[in-house]
């Protein structure tokens, strides 16, 4: 994504200092805390979990003040090492199983360690719950959040074993439940204190997805098990007796899209949201500028693979003068207390060469609320596109050529060089725009063709490189070389100019490394001039592999 271009070159670059410094050193993320459930009853316990990476110790906070509305059953803590980009990275983990000691809403305080701070978490504890325990030691059983759903609607099935003696080769039978779709959450354990005795309660849970409409059966699900006797044989543990349980079936009324449903994709969810970003602000583009639109689907309840598809234009075909260009494409699921949230993610390179004004359309996705039963829109606004000419943003004339570029220092020969250097490239950008305003009226280049979407993003990159070199900033140059080279260089890893040094050799990794060298010194960033690192990038990008003269051909001009 490209996060340099148009008129604020400057403003962005200081205000993505702390970007840059984050791709090229190590990150401090500090300690966070989190804990396995926030709705508890009396008599169950909770985990919680110090986490921290930057040197801090969580085996050494203070608890004092936890203990107020905890009691601590135990504790344990854990250190493991990796590296990441050559650095050692060493992450200290502290694990605490509380009980509460109250009723109501209690809150996990802040803990404070070495200048960083977690933030405080509120616990809903509720009464303790009366079970019809008599002798039983074991109880198994399986439940439902909702006994009624719509087709490809989300619901959860838990199944819970509770045990008040030790166990052995404990086994649940596999979840299978003819049409639908199953995706297994996490795992959670605690402990519960209930009719005296102290309980071991293990939850499995599933986000279940019913295919099909009518009347859907969750079958009864087995649970076997030994129980593990005090003491110990010649042999080893002493086994008492087997254990087996079933849960009773569960029905289940799956009912059908509604008929007034309008949309062609069927999205029955909790919450949905629609959200737009652009890399630059469309209203202030110049001629030749391109930006990066990112459109984001998120839905509680539903998986990624069930969202649709989402373009700037939709189905309302092209607008004369305007290009999109499909680019990186996300789609995934994640783990919430609801469920699965599913996400899509969709980015479009925008790129005008002609000025004017246009109008996005409304993007509107219609979803049905399975809170409140009722259908619901998400909504992208109307979009404004103003692309003023190169002459206007800038306020040169044709005839005052140096204005195109600012250098900065006292070296007069380079400059005069840069300017006539830059000055040729607009002519010969304008130039390379007539010749292709004439071909293009007896052929029009197809935006979605994937070989055609990654060369317009390659000269897209270049020229990013070509205008943060023009105003001699680093920070803006060394964000569009790494834009460049995550499109030339398949699995860059890691993500910085030394990574791409290392694969382009020769006087133009040097000078890659010198930039870098430059921006995280105590040098005078003043003294760089981005002449040569450009000179050198458009020479290594017309290699035999791929023609800059060529690409350029691509970039459309109306």
């Amino acid at each position: 994504m490209m996060m340099y271009a148009g008129k604020s070159m400057r403003f962005c670059s200081r205000a993505a200092l702390l970007l840059l410094l984050s791709l090229s050193l190590p990150v401090a993320a500090g300690i966070t805390a989190e804990v396995d459930r926030t709705d508890i009853a009396m008599g169950e316990t909770l985990r919680l979990t110090l986490t921290a990476d930057a040197g801090e110790r969580p085996d050494q906070i203070n608890l004092d003040q936890l203990e107020v509305d905890f009691e601590i059953i135990q504790r344990s803590s854990s250190t493991s090492a990796r590296l990441i980009g050559g650095e050692q990275s060493i992450t200290r983990t502290l694990e605490i199983e509380l009980s509460p000691l109250r009723e109501g809403i209690l809150t996990i305080p802040a803990f404070d360690t070495g200048g960083r701070r977690t933030t405080p978490t509120a616990i809903k504890v509720s009464p303790e719950p009366e079970y019809a325990l008599a002798d039983e030691l074991v109880i198994f059983d399986a439940a439902v959040d909702q006994n009624e759903v719509y087709v490809q609607a989300q619901f959860i099935l838990t199944i819970t074993l509770q045990q008040a003696i030790n166990l052995d080769n404990r086994a649940i039978s596999e979840v299978d439940i003819p049409d639908t779709y199953q995706e297994p959450l996490e795992q959670k354990s605690f402990q519960r204190r209930s009719g005296g005795r102290l309980w071991q309660v293990t939850e499995l849970r599933y986000a279940i997805f019913p295919q099909k409409s009518g009347d859907l059966l969750v079958p009864a699900i087995a649970f076997s098990g030994r129980e593990l006797l005090p003491g110990r044989s010649l042999l080893g543990a002493r086994l008492g007796r087997r254990i087996a349980m079933k849960s009773d079936p569960i029905s289940i009324r799956v009912k059908p899209v509604p008929a007034t449903f309008p949309g062609d994709v069927w999205l029955p969810a909790q919450q949905l949201t629609l959200t737009s970003s652009w890399s630059t602000a469309p209203e202030q583009l110049s001629t030749g500028d391109s930006t990066t639109r990112t459109l984001e689907i998120t839905a509680t309840g539903l998986q990624g693979s069930q969202l649709p598809p989402i373009t700037s234009l939709g189905g309302s075909g092209g607008i004369k003068g305007l290009r999109f260009y499909p680019d990186k494409e996300t789609i995934e699921q994640r783990e919430i207390s609801q469920g699965l949230e599913g996400y899509r993610l969709q980015s479009e390179a925008l790129v005008s060469s002609e000025a004017g004004n246009w109008t996005l359309p409304e993007r509107t996705i219609p979803w049905w609320n399975t809170k409140t039963d009722r259908l619901e829109f998400a909504r992208l606004p109307k979009e404004r596109i103003s692309v003023a000419s190169l002459v206007a943003a800038t306020g040169t004339t044709s005839n005052d050529p140096s204005a195109l570029v600012i250098p900065s220092g006292d070296q007069a020969n380079n400059t005069r060089l840069w300017q006539v250097g830059a000055v040729a490239g607009w002519l010969v950008a304008m130039l390379l725009g007539g010749i292709l305003f004439t071909r293009r009226q007896n052929a029009t280049p197809d935006p979605n063709n994937p070989q055609i979407a990654v060369q317009a993003r390659k000269v897209q990159h270049l020229m990013s490189v070509r205008k943060a070199c023009s105003t001699n900033d680093p920070y803006a140059a060394r964000l569009a070389v790494l834009a460049w080279g995550r499109n030339q260089f398949d699995n860059l890893s890691p993500n910085t100019l030394n990574s791409i040094a290392t694969k382009v050799g020769g006087d133009l990794e040097q000078e890659l490394r010198a930039i870098d060298t430059l921006l995280f010194s105590t040098g005078d960033l003043e003294t760089w001039h981005g002449a040569q690192l450009f000179k050198l990038l458009k020479a290594y990008d017309d290699g035999p592999d791929s023609g800059l003269q060529n690409e350029l051909s691509l970039y459309p001009t109306r």
